[in-house]
């Protein structure tokens, strides 16, 4: 499995920056792992996307909060994501599902913002090998 670890993913709660780190990796062409942890918060959030490339994506999170039961959801991503690839789909997502969980696990009046830099997007795409790429 390749694992490539992102920088420029930004999250931040009611203005504070938060200590975050992420990495993606991918299982065979198909399947693409998404990994955050926010050690301060201790939160952490696993991503699951499995796709034959065309079409829908199954998306399934993990998200492992303080005091509560580990909650899972899931749902499908539309096939057609207008200039994005597979594994920015699968960050974008990824990244937005952090920002909700950190949103119902933060102060009700606390703003949750996440930022996503354009390198990050590249760094994505650096998630499969030469071995194992994508099918064209």
């Amino acid at each position: 499995m390749a694992r490539i670890a992102l920088t420029g993913i930004t999250l931040a709660i009611g203005g504070t920056a938060q200590d975050c780190s992420t990495t993606i990796g991918t299982v065979g062409g198909y399947a693409v792992i998404v990994a955050s942890a926010l050690p301060g918060l201790g939160i952490t959030l696993t991503s699951s996307y499995l796709a034959a490339m065309i079409g829908d994506i199954a998306a399934s999170h993990l998200a492992s909060v303080p005091g509560g039961p580990p909650i899972i959801d899931q749902h499908v991503l539309p096939g057609d994501q207008p200039g994005q690839t597979h594994a920015q789909t699968c960050l974008l997502d990824h990244v937005a599902e952090l920002r909700d969980t950190l949103d119902a696990f933060s102060a009700a009046a606390a703003l949750v913002t996440a930022d996503i830099a354009d390198v990050a997007l590249q760094q994505a795409q650096r998630a499969w090998r030469d071995d194992d790429a994508p099918p064209a």
